[in-house]
């Protein structure tokens, strides 16, 4: 998927799938009596329709290649069956796209294709293979550019974890008892979540039909979510005032579920998820994504009172992103990836007092498809190489009751690039390739403090250190370091 679509493509997307999701409006009429004897929402009512979910799946493709062939006139999107022939015979390549259109664009559309499946009666392991059909269908069938490995990846495993993260923020959006505009805000903000369950419920005519339905979660998760805005400072070198960088900033976060509660049986029983953006600023808009999903966990034995150790499966997905030169202020930039990755970790939490916790957290992760800066691959629209590694994390919390939040994080990443230029000469490059031959971390290294002032209002401070270190096959190595400062106010809701 090229970079003219993914997010002007997105609107008629969703028009374009009312089409064919309207004859499912015909079905889910006649299982309204079936629904109305249960308290929870359709996947727990109605049978599954695999049929109807790869139909959304179909249509979804068929319109963002429509929007590109005969609105944006995109050259990848003259599709015929020689095209179809080709792409079969190339096998599939790495692309060159955008690190934006890679690594977090195509997870993203990989969320349309699992929600698809997710709302039409699957679980979270049935909704897979839909994710990856779609991407497939896409890769071989809708550009007349070879098929991309990494987009596929990215897009079945990055779509899993964000799709079912956005299927259940959804689900807690569904309530058929509310009328007028608070029913009116809930359908609304679904769709800006999840727009296949959006539209399905649309066509269907279940945004606006009353009955005794809520969402799906029996019974509904403990749910945090925050946001809040501020200024940011950016410096290579905080000493030197020409270094640094003023920013807008505006963070989000959602905490779903309890990582600790015995109830956790299913995928995503528990996750979190943050976003960090900016404004008024030529920093990208989206430079920070953080998520984390619960797969499978267990009850660790323990002697010692007070104490509670939990071992789970995680999956993973980060994304970092900087720009270098901004109002011609030079800052070495950062950018890395880890968009599909799984592994073990370990939670903690012991209770020091009354109103005192100690929240601590291990991870280790295999990162199957990331990405990294690079200082010397570029070819087209690619300034980053791509390649697999892993990733640790350290988290340790203080809370100090209700009020306030004391926390130190500690993120390394490595990612080796395997498959690159197999020479020294930098004007010979294999655009076929996962970049530079080498490899590459960037370390993270926060510590913050959030206070609630009043009620829901919150202050919060935050330093962070960033470190990259790229190792070349052919080239000297390279480290430089980015510093930052951020304060900001919020609401939790």
């Amino acid at each position: 998927m090229r970079n003219t679509i993914h997010y002007r493509g997105l609107f008629l997307v969703l028009l374009l799938t009312c089409n064919i999701v309207y004859v499912q409006s015909q079905i889910s009429i006649k299982n309204d009596s079936v629904l109305a004897k249960h308290s929870t929402d359709s996947l727990h009512a109605l049978p599954k329709h695999p049929f109807k979910a790869a139909t959304s799946i179909f249509s979804t493709n068929v319109g963002v290649w429509a929007f590109d062939r005969y609105v944006t006139k995109g050259e990848f999107a003259k599709i015929s069956l020689n095209s179809v022939r080709n792409n079969l015979k190339t096998g599939f390549v790495w692309d060159n796209d955008m690190f934006a259109t890679n690594l977090f664009a195509h997870p993203y559309h990989g969320g349309l294709y699992f929600n698809a499946a997710r709302s039409n009666g699957m679980n979270f392991w049935q909704s897979i293979p839909f994710a990856a059909s779609g991407s497939l269908m896409w890769e071989i069938a809708m550009e007349n550019e070879p098929p991309a490995i990494n987009d596929f990846m990215a897009t079945t495993i990055g779509g899993t974890c964000l799709g079912e993260m956005t299927f259940r923020i959804s689900d807690l959006l569904i309530n058929d008892r509310a009328v007028g505009f608070e029913r009116f805000g809930r359908e609304l903000l679904l769709t800006l979540v999840s727009p296949i369950r959006g539209i399905n419920r649309i066509l269907s005519g279940d945004s606006k039909r009353v009955r005794n339905i809520r969402g799906n979660s029996i019974p509904t998760p403990p749910v945090v979510f925050y946001l809040s805005m501020g200024h940011r400072i950016i410096a290579g070198n905080l000493k030197h005032t020409n270094e640094m960088i003023n920013s807008g900033c505006v963070d989000a976060g959602l905490y779903y579920g309890d990582s600790f509660s015995e109830e956790n049986e299913k995928p995503y029983d528990f996750f979190m998820f943050k976003v960090g953006g900016n404004f008024l600023s030529s920093q990208p808009v989206i430079s920070r994504v953080n998520a984390l999903g619960l797969l499978y966990s267990v009850d660790l034995p323990t002697k010692w009172l007070r104490n509670r150790f939990i071992f789970g499966i995680f999956q993973h997905f980060n994304y970092y992103e900087s720009n270098a030169v901004i109002d011609k202020v030079s800052i070495k930039p950062y950018k890395i990836s880890e968009a599909a990755s799984v592994g073990p970790g370990i939670l903690y939490k012991r209770n020091l007092a009354k109103h005192v916790g100690l929240y601590a957290s291990l991870h280790l992760s295999a990162i199957l498809l990331g990405g990294s800066q690079t200082d010397h691959y570029q070819f087209d629209k690619r300034d980053y190489n791509m390649g697999s590694g892993f990733s640790t994390k350290f988290s340790c919390d203080l809370r100090f009751g209700s009020k306030a939040h004391l926390y130190f994080v500690s993120e390394d990443y490595r990612i080796y690039s395997w498959v690159g230029n197999q020479t020294a000469d930098p004007t010979v490059i294999n655009s076929n390739s996962q970049g530079d031959i080498g490899n590459a971390s960037l370390t993270v290294v926060r510590l913050g403090f959030n206070y609630i002032i009043k009620k829901h209002f919150l202050i919060s401070t935050e330093t962070s250190y960033n470190y990259r270190l790229s190792h070349y096959k052919y080239y000297p190595t390279v480290e430089h370091h980015v510093e930052e400062n951020k304060i900001s106010l919020g609401y939790i809701f």
